[in-house]
């Protein structure tokens, strides 16, 4: 199995960046290996890599050899395997090619081995209430969540990736033109899923909609509705059912540049210089994994955000942790976010 794959994302270096785009479209490998007649290890070419193409301008029927890392993490065939796969997590490496003294690919090794997709307990609540005032007057007239991202709705783009992951429970809550989201999904029989609704009266925030849900036995996956992502949302969901914990916040990593130097002093004395330092922080990424107790928290039918849940959360003793994001994310909320998604998107439903 593990030499099917391999020469399903293996590629010569003449091959066409359109190739290489398809191939991490159609196959849970998300890497393109790159190697000459021999086997010979020349490159990788990642998700990440077709984007910046993408971006770029970068003319798609160009070959693999112009956008390639050609200086790939390897491993070797003598590396221990479990102190590999430490290795991975931490720097949070999802595949590694692993070569012999020629650099020839003897085995790809992954931090979670491609199994069949197990059906997940947890419901999904996806929150499309809101009135997209930012992406005016793109939304006056079609609420945010329906808004075309390449040939698909955001809404339904997040639905096919986490059916894609084992969910098919699904509530949508709605408000500002929620009849036309209602119309649009019905009862979601038709991508494969169920789908209830929760009819929002008045803006209830980004948790506050949670009150109406009906009880629940299992864990909740809370997601905003603007959100693009390709996150892994099975293993968030068995992390945060491993640790234990009354709440997931899913965060990202976010750097920013302060465009000008900085002075450090002590009162009016100059300790040093940084010229455009590079800030990093986590961010929340808009998706949340909750034990039905945590819905104990929110009160009913009143304006609260999900900020304001793991704030009580914490108060009340409860154990709260993250897991970090490290796969394609886009929020759609400002419209040069959404023109961005747009063009990604378009000419990736054209493979």
């Amino acid at each position: 199995m593990k030499q099917q794959i391999l020469n399903a994302i293996t590629v010569p270096p003449t091959a066409r960046i359109r190739q290489a785009a398809k191939i991490i479209q159609e196959n849970p490998v998300k890497i393109v290996l790159v190697c000459d007649e021999s086997g010979r290890l020349l490159g990788t070419v990642t998700d990440g890599d077709i984007r910046r193409a993408v971006l770029q301008s970068a003319d798609l029927d160009g070959t693999v050899e112009s956008i390639m890392n050609r200086h790939p993490k390897v491993a070797r065939r003598s590396d221990n395997r479990r102190a590999l796969r430490e290795y991975m997590r931490t720097a949070i490496i999802r595949h590694l090619p692993c070569v012999d003294e020629d650099m020839h690919i003897v085995d790809l090794i992954l931090l979670d081995e491609v199994e069949d997709v197990r059906p997940q307990s947890a419901a999904v609540v996806l929150m499309a209430g809101g009135r997209g005032q930012r992406l005016m007057p793109l939304t006056e007239k079609t609420p945010k969540p329906l808004l075309k991202v390449g040939e698909k709705p955001v809404l339904e783009r997040q639905i096919e990736q986490l059916a894609g992951h084992g969910f098919s429970r699904f509530y949508i809550s709605i408000n500002y033109l929620g009849h036309m989201i209602e119309e649009y999904f019905g009862n979601g029989e038709r991508l494969g899923v169920d789908i209830r609704y929760v009819r929002e009266t008045a803006p209830l925030g980004t948790a506050g909609a949670l009150s109406l849900l009906e009880p629940q036995r299992d864990a909740v996956v809370v997601m905003n509705g603007d959100i693009i992502t390709k996150a892994d949302f099975a293993t968030m969901v068995n992390y945060f059912e491993e640790e234990q914990v009354v709440a997931t916040m899913g965060v990202r990593e976010y750097f920013y540049t302060v465009p000008y130097g900085c002075v450090n002093v002590n009162g009016s004395s100059i300790i040093d210089l940084e010229e455009k330092p590079t800030f990093r922080h986590l961010i929340s990424a808009g998706i949340n994994v909750l034990n039905p107790r945590a819905l104990e928290f929110i009160p009913r039918g009143q304006y609260f955000d999900m900020p304001q849940l793991f704030a009580t959360l914490i108060e009340n003793g409860c154990r709260t942790n993250t897991f970090q994001i490290t796969e394609e994310w886009i929020d759609i909320g400002h419209k040069e976010d959404l023109t961005w998604a747009q063009k990604v998107f378009a000419i990736e439903d054209k493979f």
